[in-house]
């Protein structure tokens, strides 16, 4: 289960991702530059899928041992 928890927040990155690249994009050719400030996306989905599976191994050793 977690397998395709992981898989589907991967592929709303990439779609996120993607969508915010073509709307940078965009604002550019208007003459709008974008800041980027803050954390990256990439360090973002790393601490989620850290915090996700840190969370699977303490219950599994919590239950299942």
């Amino acid at each position: 289960m977690l397998k395709y928890i992981t898989l589907a927040a991967i592929i709303y990155f990439f779609y996120w991702l993607f969508k915010q690249k073509l709307r940078n994009r965009k604002l550019a050719e208007q003459g709008i530059v974008v800041e980027h400030k803050g954390i990256r996306p990439v360090t973002l989905l790393s601490i989620v899928l850290l915090v996700m599976y840190g969370g699977y191994m303490l219950y599994f050793f919590v239950f299942e041992v």
